[in-house]
């Protein structure tokens, strides 16, 4: 079965990074208190109340009660666990840490989830209110503005161009209306389908990158968990050319995907990480100059699990700048889109009252 249809099999459903975190606390947590972990794995089955993650885990547990070390068994389900996790996993696993392999991945995942959360609580004000905004403009071309019609016709040729073209729309959204959530459905669907190609991802991802006030909340975000992955993959001793690889690997985004081959490439040529960054990315559109700065400052000391770490936590901060920037941003954006359909709206109205006064004059 090839990639793409393992993907449009998974539309529905996928374990999350929550699902994710509370199996690796959950092994972590029995693991150091001696459990083995078929105990470990039988219990977590036991626990959980969510029949997909039962059964994903019920096959890890038979693939490691046939013998297969974890790392193996989770390689048989590339599915729900990616190279990332299973390498850093194999690394501990050989020095019988397996323990802390857990306890890392839960981390890591954890402050990966609380980040993303906090990009979606601030983005979900600015949705809601362009919700609003949207329905309470269908419903004055649905059932408020048929109601004026009567009135505007009374003008009859001589209607002036606000009032004709208000009619118009409110005439196009009522004759049209059910066709017009149909294609809305439908462009969702559409639109669903094409990110699940390579070609959509990439274009997606890339349009993010270049959209005005998105872009800085979206670069810091990527960066923030480039840095995280790469500092959990080199605190568990895997090398920075197969940390590269796997960080790539594990990219949510297509354009810093193919930003680390490159720089992995550089590497594996016996290149520092911050000099390959420089020459794939010498006008720091992708990475910014402090970090590439920070970097080519830590690789002196061959520290470089520590400064991937505070890279982390310094992008985390620049996430919550930029989404504060984002934020203000967005309501008068909003309120600008609502005062221009009220002018428009105000100015039909009043156009034909002067109008019809005239023509009583």
């Amino acid at each position: 079965m090839d990639n793409q249809s393992s993907k449009l099999i998974n539309f529905t459903y996928q374990i999350s990074w929550k699902d994710k975190i509370l199996l690796y606390e959950h092994l972590s947590n029995l693991l150091e208190g001696w459990v083995t972990i078929l105990v470990a794995l039988e219990s977590f089955i036991e626990k959980t109340s969510n029949p997909k993650i039962r059964e994903e885990i019920g096959g890890l547990f038979l693939l490691v009660n046939s013998w297969d070390q974890v790392s193996l068994a989770m390689k048989k389900m590339p599915n729900i666990f990616d190279k990332r996790e299973i390498s850093i996993i194999e690394a501990w696993e050989n020095s019988w840490t397996i323990q802390k392999s857990f306890l890392s991945l839960a981390e890591d995942l954890r402050k990966k989830e609380e980040l993303k959360t906090k990009v979606k609580s601030s983005l979900t004000y600015p949705f809601i209110i362009m919700c609003f905004l949207l329905i309470a403009i269908t419903i004055v071309m649905y059932y408020v503005i048929p109601k004026f019609q009567p009135i505007f016709e009374t003008v009859g040729a001589n209607m002036p161009f606000a009032t004709q073209s208000l009619i118009n729309t409110s005439n196009f959204v009522v004759w049209n209306f059910w066709l017009i959530i149909f294609l809305i459905f439908l462009g969702a669907i559409s639109f669903k389908i094409f990110t699940m190609s390579d070609f959509g991802k990439y274009f997606i991802d890339d349009l993010k990158l270049k959209t005005p006030l998105i872009w800085p909340v979206y670069k810091n975000y990527i960066l923030s968990n480039i840095a995280s992955s790469l500092g959990l993959l080199l605190w568990a001793w895997i090398d920075i050319i197969k940390s590269l690889k796997l960080t790539a690997e594990s990219s949510d985004n297509e354009v810093y995907k193919l930003l680390i081959y490159e720089i992995w490439a550089q590497v594996s040529s016996w290149k520092k990480i911050s000099e390959s960054i420089e020459e794939i990315d010498s006008e720091h559109k992708f990475f910014k100059s402090d970090f590439i700065q920070m970097l080519n400052a830590w690789e002196k000391t061959s520290t470089l699990n520590k400064i991937f770490q505070k890279l982390f936590v310094q992008y985390t901060r620049e996430v919550d700048n930029s989404l504060s920037i984002f934020i203000k941003w967005i309501e008068p954006i909003v309120i600008l889109i609502a005062s221009i359909f009220v002018l428009w709206f105000a100015l039909a109205i009043l156009s034909v009252v002067l109008q019809m006064s005239n023509l009583n004059f």
